[in-house]
């Protein structure tokens, strides 16, 4: 009696189990992911963005250093010149992307007057780049909380560096550089960073120190930086640079940023840890 049962009982789990397997279905078509781009009525230099497809998710890439998601978004154009805008669907089934490019006749520097813009580089009506160093004087600047966040929310719960922790590590002599006109930025390492212990192969030179790694790493001059708005504001810089203490990741959530201090919440390139840093003025 027990032969019996026990294959039946297989079978019944097998039968389970394939029952409970996803369904993934098609990825979007050509046409779900064609959008209209159309300049608004007040500024030929305000272009309105909607996808044909709402049913989808929606990221955009407007070909200016900035991006947005949604299915409809508003790209701010600046400066005079042609770009390319990149709207990329996905559904359960995978994704699909499609370009447009538009020609944008004449600059218009006062679009340049954003509350993020002006805060993180001083804003076209002042130098038009602001450099930022970690706030090492006080607690606080550098820490590490769980991922995905506790009830306690977007705050360094596991630890957090008191005033000067870190000497000498190469991590509170580095300044980082945001520039308006061209989203350009500069990563100034004088010679070294500090890095999370499990990426000290990928560096060349690299020594422990005060529990992570210090590494030898050249100045990443002429990047770029990119602003999402959204339900969370989020700064990305191109490969290769990154702000405070590396682990993996280039892509910075702004918790605060005001005209003199910024601080940001960022992930692990292993997952299961959210870091936090706290920048000020130079």
């Amino acid at each position: 009696m027990l032969k019996l049962f026990l294959p039946s009982l297989f079978l019944l789990i097998l039968f389970s189990c394939q029952k409970e397997r996803p369904v993934m279905g098609p990825p979007p078509s050509v046409s779900d992911a064609q959008f209209t781009a159309t300049p608004t009525d007040t500024n030929a230099n305000i272009i309105q963005l909607v996808a044909s497809n709402p049913e989808l998710i929606c990221r955009w890439d407007f070909g200016n250093g900035t991006k947005g998601e949604g299915t409809s978004a508003v790209a701010i154009y600046p400066y005079a010149g042609t770009y390319t805008i990149t709207l990329t669907v996905f559904n359960k089934g995978g994704s699909r992307s499609s370009t447009q490019e538009i020609t944008i006749a004449q600059t218009d520097l006062g679009l340049l007057d954003n509350p993020f813009y002006n805060k993180l580089t001083g804003g076209a009506n002042g130098p038009g780049y602001k450099t930022w160093v970690l706030d090492s004087a006080n607690s606080g600047h550098f820490g590490v909380g769980p991922d995905p966040e506790s009830a306690l929310g977007p705050v360094p719960e596991w630890w957090a560096a008191g005033a000067n922790e870190k000497p000498g590590c190469g991590l509170y002599d580095d300044k980082y550089v945001f520039y308006l006109n061209g989203y350009k930025f500069d990563m100034i390492t004088n010679g070294n960073v500090y890095i999370h212990n499990s990426l000290a192969a990928s560096f060349p030179g690299s020594f422990q120190n005060l529990g992570d790694f210090t590494a030898p790493y050249q100045d990443q001059l002429n990047k770029s930086w990119t602003l999402t708005e959204g339900a969370e504001n989020t700064i990305t810089l191109s490969n290769g640079a990154f702000l405070g203490f590396y682990t993996g990741v280039n892509t910075y959530r702004i918790l605060d940023l005001t005209d003199s201090t910024m601080t940001l919440q960022y992930g692990h390139h292993a997952g299961g840890l959210k870091w936090y840093i706290r920048l000020k003025t130079e």
